[in-house]
């Protein structure tokens, strides 16, 4: 215990057992309250291990003694205990007695059993120093840098670990270490970051030195068969680690603690591979570090048993020296990883610029920054791309620029900066984005890239992706950052039914017992957008024949919007089928007998489609889908509301001027704007989020969303500059 350093000694204060807490506790007050005799008297016995350091301090005067004491936070507790005991002798004279180690003869203990003594040690000695032993476990990033081969096949880049690759990594591996003091590591983390390989550094530096049974949890067991196949297999046989397996039993003639879930080690360690849904399989077991992969795949709950990170971490409680590692890549701000995140220290990795040696996290140029990796574009046949020469990264402090091949050295001197105070002083949590990814893996171009093609974040799908994927972040709803009364407030001077922007104008009817409410959109280049007119049809709709029905047709066939001296017809108005009036029930596609009067609707009048929204599609905006009752429409198409609705209430952040900025007029009711930001995003049960109405009516988002359908089906987010502008000649010169 008195060599451990006073943050050490703090760490078992708090996190070890009674025994150990109070003795480390002796030791931090008698170092407090200047009484390092209470100790050292204590130990009497055992100062002869310490001889060396008290006749090294014995020869300073008391200056120096005194700077000795500057810098105790990092000095094993024995060394401030015997500087300060000698400070003291120059007051009174210490009453603690320093004797040689055995076999170099005693200072005070002078009798008649010394020969016997020094003639016993002597050959004490020289067989102790025959044994074998070995007190020092190497690092985990130095194990692996001497160990781990990634063998052709398995990599891109073969051979053994190179840290200079990546140094950022090399902390967090160490982390796990033994004698780290950490207990827990959350990594928050893009794709390919490397997070992987680093944790399976962790697992094969315990095999090698016998120290963990290790639980790895994963999104599911068919992943976990692979990764242990994979990876794990891999690692076993290339890194040296194949004779520390448990042999085949002589019994059963085969190896059956070595298989794809589960194998046994020498020391009687063992490592288990299994996912989020089989909790049984880790129940009967303790284990002492306990991986959490891709953690936000986890369940909000197992079926009767509770939160399943809880529990599996439970599995370790009982263990004094556990070690739990969490990583994934984020989702939302609700997410796992990122609750984890903000729990721990909350670590940045900080480069330093090349040409005045400020430090800075990486971060994308733009959002009020004037520094971050930037680039130029340049439209190739219509399409916007990166020009690679113009990559670079601006500093933060001196503003010079940095180029792809300056990114090595500036990740090199980097370091790990805690931004925050964790809930646990032995809680770690770390940051990484492909902005930190080496050259060979990922590049600041291909980040641009991919930057480029969400069109700077206006396209909200895509971005939101970009966010999550490659930057490492959860990607945050903005439904609740505006209210109603903010909206209206920047609404415009103009009047309704007059196209005061764009070109294109389409619109979304959304379909209600005894009413029909329908908003028309003009879009313009980057799907800048002006609400222009909102309409309702009131009426039965249950009547097919019905005026209602016979008012939206004349509407959508005949009405024209004046921009100057043009009249502009609507272009595709996008129906919502959700609701089918006839039955009064929610559309299903179950249901293939019940005549659906929208369907027969849209099927009956031109420039219309049928839509219904599905709040559970991602990998599309609009998708055509098969229309499975007896109908005169065949096609209907399914809307990614959930997308859409980021996509509105990320837009409404913007500012006048901004790509994809959207108009208002202030002729519109408060109840446009309350039925707008109708909706918010929020746990609707618990562990699953969803969208939530917060005012009952909410055609006015529903419209807007369908009439953005609409524009989608017609491809308007693709248009460039070109298309737009002779789209505009066309109009003009009618």
């Amino acid at each position: 215990m008195l060599t451990r350093t006073i943050y050490e000694l703090q760490n078992i204060v708090k996190t070890s057992d009674a025994e150990s807490a109070s003795e480390a506790a002796h030791i931090l007050s008698a170092i407090r309250d200047n009484k390092p005799d209470a100790i050292l008297l204590k130990q009497q016995k055992e100062l002869y291990k310490y001889y060396d350091k008290y006749s090294l301090y014995s020869q300073f005067n008391i200056n120096k003694l005194k700077q000795e004491l500057e810098d105790v936070n990092n000095k094993p507790a024995i060394d401030t205990l015997i500087v300060l005991s000698l400070i003291g002798n120059f007051k009174k004279p210490s009453k603690v007695k320093w004797q040689k180690p055995l076999g170099t003869g005693f200072v005070h203990w002078d009798n008649i059993y010394s020969e016997i003594l020094e003639a016993s040690s002597k050959e004490l000695s020289k067989f102790v120093g025959a044994w074998k032993t070995d007190y020092y476990i190497p690092l985990i990033s130095e194990w692996a840098a001497q160990n781990r081969y990634l063998p052709p096949g398995t990599t891109e880049y073969p051979g053994y670990v190179d840290h200079a690759i990546a140094p950022h990594m090399v902390e967090i591996q160490d982390c796990l270490h033994p004698d780290s003091g950490i207990s827990q590591v959350s990594i928050m983390k893009s794709t390919q970051s490397l997070a992987t390989t680093t944790i399976e550094n962790a697992i094969g530096h315990s095999v090698k030195y016998k120290l963990h049974n290790i639980l790895y949890i994963i999104s599911s067991k068919n992943i976990a068969g692979i990764r242990s196949s994979s990876a794990i297999d891999v690692m076993i046989d290339h890194s040296g680690l194949a004779e520390y397996v448990k042999p085949i039993s002589q019994r059963m003639k085969r190896k059956v603690a070595d298989n794809k879930y589960y194998k046994e080690f020498h020391g009687g360690r063992r490592l288990m591979m299994t996912s989020w849904h089989s909790i049984g399989d880790a129940k009967s077991l303790t284990w002492s570090m306990i991986i959490m992969d891709e953690i936000d795949e986890a369940p909000y709950e197992l079926a009767g048993q509770g939160d399943p990170e809880a529990i599996f971490a439970g599995r370790g409680k009982t263990i004094r020296n556990l070690k739990i590692v969490k990583l994934g890549t984020p989702t939302t701000v609700e997410g796992r990883i990122y609750r984890n995140f903000l729990e721990g220290d909350q670590r940045y990795y900080f480069v330093q610029c090349q040409f005045c040696g400020g430090m800075q996290i990486l971060e994308l140029k733009g959002l009020g920054r004037d520094y971050g990796l930037t680039a130029r574009s340049e439209k190739i046949s219509g399409i916007e791309q990166i020009i690679p020469d113009t990559v670079r990264y601006i500093c933060k402090h001196c503003k010079k620029e940095h180029y792809e091949y300056q990114k090595g050295a500036m990740i090199k001197n980097g370091i790990w900066k805690p931004t925050a105070r964790p809930v646990n002083p032995a809680y770690r949590s770390y940051q990484i984005s492909n902005l930190m990814s080496p050259v060979m893996f990922y590049t600041w171009t291909r980040v641009m890239q991919e930057f480029c093609e969400t069109e700077w974040g206006a396209k909200i799908t895509k971005f939101k992706n970009f966010v999550i994927d490659v930057l490492g972040m959860p990607w945050e709803s903005r439904s609740n950052r505006k209210t109603w009364i903010e909206v209206k407030q920047r609404a415009e001077d103009y009047e309704l039914g007059q196209v005061q922007g764009g070109y294109i104008i389409t619109a979304g009817a959304d379909i209600q017992k005894n009413r029909i409410e329908l908003q028309t959109v003009s879009w313009g280049h980057e799907m800048e957008s002006w609400v222009i007119d909102y309409q309702t049809f009131w009426g039965e709709t249950k009547d097919k024949k019905g005026l209602v029905w016979q008012n939206l047709r004349n509407f959508i066939m005949t009405k024209k919007y004046k921009m100057g001296n043009k009249m502009i017809p609507i272009a595709l108005t996008a129906i919502d089928t959700g609701y089918n009036p006839l039955d009064e029930r929610i559309d299903s596609d179950t249901d293939i007998q019940t005549e659906h009067i929208v369907y027969e609707f849209v099927a009956t009048t031109p420039r219309t489609i049928a839509c219904r929204g599905n709040d559970k599609m991602k990998d599309a905006i609009i998708k055509e889908e098969k229309v499975k009752r007896r109908s005169l429409l065949k096609r209907r198409y399914d809307v990614a509301v959930s997308e859409l609705k980021e996509e509105l209430y990320t837009k409404l952040e913007l500012r006048s001027g901004d790509a994809g900025y959207i108009h208002f007029s202030n002729r519109l009711s408060d109840d446009y704007f309350k039925g707008l930001m109708a909706e918010v995003y929020a746990e609707i049960l618990p562990g699953k989020w969803n969208w939530k109405k917060i005012w009952e009516r909410n055609e006015m988002l529903d419209n807007y969303i369908l009439a953005r359908a609409a524009a989608e089906f017609m491809g308007l987010p693709q248009w460039n500059s070109n298309v737009w502008d002779d789209l505009k000649k066309r109009i003009n010169a009618m």
